[in-house]
């Protein structure tokens, strides 16, 4: 899904004000997203304490510290040095997951 396409699916939303415009909804999109991301800059990640980004039902996005480590190129096997460096990882919420995994009703595709 895109940017657009996103943004054009909450515009459609029945259950949102219609007196919004599309670029509101883009605008609104955009804050949320920056939010998020300046969320997982600012926060510092601890053993003990990883910065936690849940979203009941959806998932959990948590930033996590990767240690530097060392890999061969496989084409040249030199060996090369990976850098520490932070990453975010995301874990489906079971809600999600259920809907994801959802077995389809075979009593509905058999009466068709």
């Amino acid at each position: 899904m895109t940017k657009a396409e996103l943004i054009a699916r909450v515009a459609n939303r029945k259950d949102l004000p219609r007196t919004l415009t599309k670029k509101a909804y883009g605008r609104i999109v955009d804050a949320v997203f920056t939010e998020v991301g300046d969320y997982f800059i600012r926060a510092r990640p601890s053993i003990s304490n990883p910065p936690r980004l849940c979203y009941p039902g959806f998932g959990t996005f948590t930033k996590r510290r990767r240690r530097s480590r060392t890999v061969r190129n496989p084409r040249t096997r030199a060996a090369i040095v990976i850098p520490a460096h932070c990453t975010v990882v995301f874990a489906l919420g079971q809600e999600l997951k259920n809907l994801i995994n959802r077995v389809p009703d075979r009593r509905a595709s058999s009466a068709a």
